[in-house]
């Protein structure tokens, strides 16, 4: 597979062996946190598609992922029907396909029957879970924005309002005109043949479903149904997502691809042409593959460069790919660039794009072994650059990976962690479907309401998942507090002094760091654990900060939270890692980022 551009829009293209082929299949993305959910999915489909002998191209739309704009930018949804157009046009193109294929899931399934209505001459049209009607989407995104919501005030944590008029979910938002263009969408009325065959895929053979496979018919189009009995383990949290094979494998035999090929078939990543780039107003951003052919990433590069500023290392936020959630990293990228500084926004192995060093390997065990020297090695590629230091970033997880990877890496000079939830890697504590466990403010609080007493005794909250983890925290600041004595009597290292000689360690090698935390994060139960609450007992260092920045959520899903932690990271660059340096840049306002007040 290799990085691709073509007007303004990032891809991969992923290229079968052997002889010309005849079918190319583009791939079309769902909307926001669903494409952040299922990327690594559809990164496997492509590879199944390819080495089934079909060209297939998978891309991020603009405004997206890492395509260049703006989610804001006006007529986004015509921007992405137009898109993918053009990506069937450059697909036949680059390789020579006189067939096409389209394939859709959720509004991407959508997006592609509406787009092979106008391209016309596509041959087969896969949609997967498609979205029929525009404004029972839109009201199904209210309802998950609403129920995040609800979740978070239920912690006692107020998010600011989002936009004005527009609907979303999970840190990714619809504009009004793309609302007012989708409100008018309805497969079941499209007077245009879409392909001459269509694949649908959905939970059940609703009758909305039967509808639009009779409106196809009625068009003369071989249709085809399909149950996606696989759909509700495929659209979770991107760090519990599985593969939907059997759905995958019924479209591969539907689409007639030869079956047999793929198995065992090695994915060789490889770099893309010198000319693939994504420029945008303050700089320019490259794909790079590196560390032979190992890891993926994007090298955001200003177009005028602050003197003496090190680069910044973005790495992965549990299993979403380097875009990071709510495209926080492309955001925070284009605005470094705007004052200077060049970034890298990685995926750690296993991860979106970069290849696995073992299939047997589950999530938790690749971060635990493999991160922080896949960190190490964005470092190094950041010093063949010409970067001599680097500032290490990261949310959640990757707080963890920066962490470490400014104590393991010379060349960090600082490093900036959201929302730290540990740190020793003790591997993951919830799974898919457990009983979230909140951060222990929000007990305290509980207990003074009668309704929340009233909740745990009629069996409506988890009391015992709730009581092994307030137990385990308790067990973990009682051990660091007799750690801390025996170390001070005897003068000999114990294992729960290992967290204090972590901060210990950053402060002899002189690494800025910033700890910084939502009012409410669980990360902040660590804190107070090893170093007091809000990490009092860190004031005495001079290399190492705690932050606790309001109406920040744990993921960033909110507008002011990203705006709020942007500003954070700003100041820490300003006034810790560059010196109180002040340059005039030129700035960015399309960004939101907010302002930081001054002491």
């Amino acid at each position: 597979m290799t990085p691709v551009t073509f007007d303004g829009c990032f891809g991969w293209l992923h290229r079968p062996a052997g002889a010309q082929a005849e079918m190319g299949v583009v791939l079309c993305n769902p909307f926001g946190y669903e494409a952040l959910c299922t990327y690594h999915g559809w990164r496997e489909f492509a590879e199944a598609l390819a080495a089934r002998g079909m060209p297939t191209l998978r891309f991020d739309y603009p405004g997206t992922g890492d395509s260049s704009g703006h989610e804001e930018d006006p007529q986004r949804l015509r921007a992405w029907l137009d898109s993918i157009k053009t990506a069937a046009t450059w697909l036949r193109a680059e390789t020579g396909v006189t067939r096409l294929s389209l394939c859709g899931l959720r509004l991407g399934a959508t997006l592609a029957a509406l787009a092979a209505e106008e391209l016309g001459g596509v041959e087969n049209l896969v949609l997967l879970m498609p979205v029929s009607s525009g404004k029972s989407y839109i009201r199904e995104l209210e309802i998950q924005h609403q129920s995040w919501l609800s979740a978070q005030q239920a912690l006692g944590l107020t998010p600011d309002a989002e936009a004005a008029e527009t609907i979303g979910a999970h840190g990714f938002r619809l504009y009004p005109d793309s609302l007012e263009m989708l409100a008018k969408i309805d497969l079941e009325q499209g007077v245009q043949c879409p392909a001459q065959r269509v694949l649908l895929q959905d939970l059940n053979e609703s009758a909305r479903l039967k509808r639009l496979a009779a409106h196809y018919q009625a068009q003369g189009v071989q249709v085809d149904l399909q149950i996606f009995s696989e759909y509700s383990r495929f659209l979770l949290d991107p760090s519990y997502s599985e593969t939907p094979g059997q759905a995958f494998d019924s479209a591969l035999e539907w689409l007639g691809a030869s079956a047999g090929t793929a198995a065992g078939t090695a994915v060789e990543m490889r770099g893309c042409a010198a000319t693939a780039r994504i420029e945008f107003a303050h700089g320019r951003e490259t794909p790079v593959v590196f560390d032979g052919g190992r890891y993926a990433g994007v090298f955001c590069q200003p177009l005028r460069a602050l003197e003496g500023a090190p680069a910044v290392l973005f790495v992965n936020t549990g299993g979403v790919h380097r875009v990071g959630d709510g495209r926080f990293t492309v955001l925070m990228a284009r605005h470094l660039a705007a004052q200077g500084i060049a970034s890298l926004r990685m995926d750690l192995s296993g991860l979106g794009d970069s290849l696995r060093r073992d299939e047997a390997l589950t999530l938790d065990m690749a971060y635990a072994r493999y991160a922080v020297a896949d960190a190490r090695a964005g470092v190094d590629w950041l010093v063949a650059k010409g970067h001599s230091k680097t500032v290490m970033f990261g949310v959640c997880t990757g707080a963890y990976v920066s962490l470490h990877t400014a104590l393991a890496h010379p060349a960090v000079a600082g490093c900036a962690s959201v929302n730290l939830p540990f740190f020793v890697w003790g591997g993951a504590r919830t799974r898919p479907g457990a009983q979230h466990v909140a951060s222990s403010v929000v007990y305290r609080r509980a207990m003074r309401n009668p309704r929340k007493w009233l909740r745990l005794l009629t069996g409506q909250a988890n009391g015992r998942a709730i009581i092994a983890e307030l137990t385990r925290r308790l067990c973990a600041r009682i051990t660091a507090r007799v750690s801390t004595a025996l170390e001070r009597l005897f003068g000999q290292s114990t294992p729960g002094g290992s967290v204090r000689r972590i901060a210990l360690e950053l402060e002899r090698k002189g690494v800025r760091t910033a700890l910084m935390y939502g009012p409410l994060d669980e990360g902040l139960d660590e804190l107070e654990i090893h170093f007091g609450p809000n990490g009092s007992q860190l004031g005495k260092l001079r290399n190492v900060s705690v932050k606790v920045v309001g109406k920040v959520d744990h993921a960033l899903f909110s507008r002011a939270a990203r705006d709020a932690v942007m500003a954070q990271f700003d100041a820490f660059l300003r006034e810790s890692v560059l010196g109180a340096r002040r340059e005039t840049v030129a700035p960015n306002p399309r960004l939101h980022v907010a302002e930081v007040p001054q002491p």
